[in-house]
């Protein structure tokens, strides 16, 4: 569109002002807050400044591979690391997050922490080439 620029908002250097108006927009839409913290929003603006519209990309943490060697396994050294790694995602207020539950206690874990298991096709894009 020839009457919009395009600019990045980042969500940790992002001015207050900018955020708040993202947000205000999310807010009136009835859509969830964004995480600060893992957001960059691309904005579309009109020469008077005004937002014309945003796309958001969010990263949402894999809470994957989770690895304990088999000498330490049965000690709840398992659910001490999922457990941390909980409370982090909570401090840095993530929108959600994902686990790829290989195994019977990896599902089980999931499931305490309020995970749901998908019914959905999920997608992934992964690098091509060699390297």
């Amino acid at each position: 569109m020839d009457y919009v620029t395009y600019r990045w908002v980042d969500g940790p250097t992002a001015s207050d002002a900018d955020w708040d108006r993202i947000e205000s927009i999310l807010a009136t839409r009835g859509w969830m807050s964004l995480s600060r913290t893992v957001s960059r929003i691309l904005v579309a603006e009109t020469p008077d400044g005004e937002i014309a519209g945003f796309q958001v990309l969010q990263l949402i943490p894999h809470t994957e591979p989770l690895y304990v060697r088999p000498s330490a396994r049965g000690t709840g050294l398992a659910e001490d690391l999922t457990n941390k790694m909980y409370e982090y995602l909570i401090d840095v207020q993530a929108r959600g997050w994902l686990a790829v539950a290989e195994s019977k206690f990896a599902e089980d874990l999931c499931e305490k922490y309020g995970m749901q298991k998908l019914a959905y096709p999920v997608y992934v894009k992964l690098p091509t080439g060699g390297g």
